[in-house]
């Protein structure tokens, strides 16, 4: 790359002067800028081919909030001795710890709050990509049309739903309908099958409610959808019954590096040692990489905001659809960058909208604005006129973990030698996630190897979780049959999802040792219908009480210091 002539580009076109370097692995820039997207965008401006981007330059006047950590403290881990140490509880770091509970080895996962799912991967659409929109070779393109194809197996052994329902992306122009044959001539290349291009009789009778303009459509038929956060869920909990130890409300804090490798690994719990580092850390990725010497790029978090709907709203799709590129946008269609969205059906029958896409300085910055609401509501009711403001009963936000290269980076550290990254994991994560973590265990169980351990297959590795009972899903006879074998899975404690207590009970004695509000949610719903836990909040705060034997002052919504009760007045709980 001509740094002169990118450097020049940079001050004609945002009037600000940045600094570079480089090394055998990245670019290096500094410097000072006032605002933070002009920042994003002259970092894309030097990515090149084989490097990596860390981009230092500050934003000017910006104080970055700091991290949330836990407030718990103690020597639990204190001294303890591990083979692999896992970083992170999304998406990543819980699959990747269930392919390393196959071998017979001493696995830890640490994740710094009070559950696993509570970045990104618990915050995301949970569409399961087909890979459409990828145009050129990269560990997206690799890793999402090979985890798609597993997607079918893992979820039945997981115990876990999932919807192969394809998505249908709409056009508004006859050449951009033509256009679309070198999409499906790139999904035959890349092993995407069943791709093809619907006119507009075609589009209409899968997809009445769509807009009159639709002069056809792409459809993909290996596109699916799932529950993100309870996928996670479990892959934690399979690979804690395969012998994983995880250990929640634990932080990394500091690394010590001894020839070359991370000797100990400092927490909020106590420093233990690992013989290897699997960094699944999300946004804070590149933190824990400087934490072990060998920050070689950066995560610049991006903040997508979706809208959940009614589940009994009327006038919505039935299908997955998204707004296909127009004349004006599609020389930015499958960039890798962009973020469409769509009005997405998911598996337990309530419809998303969004996400979209905003470039934010605070890797926690999981806000909602009306502008994003706007936004995203906007472009969604423009392929579905029939969209109702008043049917959004909730709308959240979560931060994916960028890298500027837009690709996942998984690899072994060329300068660590017990350390590898699993980093950059954005769109198409979660799709990814089922075959990119089998590489990662590969490569952990060579290392190890390598050095002199005896990695052996374990003999009482199950990959079966037993899929929780769900008894709205059962026929009146098997209810029946349920409710008089054991009568709490007869009481509805949540009315909106027809939630019952037994099911309550169950999601709290998970083999993570969760007993938080939010973590019964994320297990079964309960608090996520229309009301939005109006009615059954203070009752499943009760039923956690009383199951975990504590006051209801201990309880808590989710990290710890989210007490819902605080205090007794009399015989009123505040």
């Amino acid at each position: 790359m001509d740094f002169e002539k990118t450097l020049n580009q940079v001050r004609k076109r945002f009037g600000v002067e940045v600094s570079v370097r480089e090394d055998e692995r990245s670019v290096f820039l500094g410097g000072e800028c006032d605002n933070w997207e002009n920042i994003v965008a002259i970092g894309k401006m030097f990515v090149t081919e084989g490097k990596h981007v860390v981009n230092d330059i500050r934003l000017a006047g910006h104080v970055e909030q700091p991290e949330c950590l836990p407030k718990l403290t103690d020597n639990a881990l204190e001294g303890t001795d591990w083979d692999v140490l896992v970083i992170g509880g999304g998406i990543s770091g819980c699959a990747v710890a269930r392919e390393l509970s196959r071998y017979k080895l001493k696995i830890l996962l640490v994740e710094k709050h009070s559950d696993v799912a509570r970045g990104a991967s618990g915050a995301n659409d949970g569409m399961v990509h087909a890979g459409i929109d990828l145009k050129h070779q990269c560990l997206k393109l690799k890793y999402g049309v090979a985890g798609n194809a597993m997607y079918g197996d893992v979820c039945k052994e997981l115990g876990v739903n999932f919807r192969r329902s394809g998505q249908y992306v709409i056009f508004d122009s006859r050449l951009i309908r033509f256009l679309a044959k070198s999409t499906v001539r790139r999904a035959v290349k890349h092993g995407i099958v069943g791709v093809k291009i619907l006119n507009k009789k075609q589009i209409a009778e899968a997809e009445p409610r769509v807009k009159d303009f639709a002069v056809g459509a792409l459809f993909a038929p290996s596109t699916g959808c799932v529950s993100p956060y309870q996928l996670t869920i479990a892959y934690a909990e399979n690979a804690v019954q395969n012998g994983i130890v995880a250990s929640l409300n634990t932080a990394v804090t500091a690394m010590t590096v001894e020839n070359g490798k991370v000797a100990k690994v400092t927490t909020n719990r106590g420093t233990l040692a690992a013989r290897c580092v699997v960094n699944c850390a999300g946004v804070f990725a590149d933190k824990v990489a400087e934490m072990a010497g060998d920050r070689y790029f950066s995560i610049h978090p991006r903040r997508g905001t979706d809208l959940l709907l009614d589940p009994k709203a009327e006038g919505v799709p039935t299908q997955n659809i998204s707004m296909g590129p127009t004349l004006k946008s599609v020389s930015k269609f499958g960039s890798g960058s962009t973020k469409g969205g769509g009005v997405i059906r998911t598996v337990d029958d309530n419809y998303l909208l969004g996400p979209d896409a905003v470039e934010v300085p605070d890797r926690e910055d999981t806000s909602t604005c009306k502008q994003s609401f706007d936004n995203v509501f906007n472009k969604q009711s423009q392929v579905c006129p029939s969209l109702k403001r008043s049917d959004v009963i909730a709308y959240f936000s979560g931060v994916r973990a960028a890298t500027y290269e837009e690709d996942f980076l998984i690899e072994r550290s060329s300068k660590i030698a017990n350390l590898v990254h699993v980093a950059g994991i954005q769109s198409p994560g979660i799709t990814a996630a089922p075959a990119f973590s089998k590489d990662v265990a590969k490569t952990v169980a060579e290392y190890l190897t390598s050095v002199g351990v005896d990695v052996q297959q374990n003999p009482q590795f199950n990959p079966i979780r037993p899929r929780p009972v769900k008894a709205n899903c059962l026929s009146d006879e098997e209810r029946d049959k349920l409710v008089k074998k054991d009568p709490d899975f007869g009481k509805i404690v949540c009315r909106c999802e027809e939630i019952s207590l037994g099911e309550i009970k169950q999601a709290l004695r998970n083999p993570l040792g969760v007993r938080t509000i939010d973590g019964v949610k994320r297990r079964v719903r309960a608090g996520m219908g229309r009301c939005q836990g109006g009615f059954c909040m203070p009752l499943v705060t009760k039923i956690i009480a009383e199951e975990a034997g504590v006051a209801l002052t201990e309880v808590n919504k989710d990290d710890d210091g989210s007490n819902v009760a605080v205090c007794k007045i009399k015989e009123v709980w505040l």
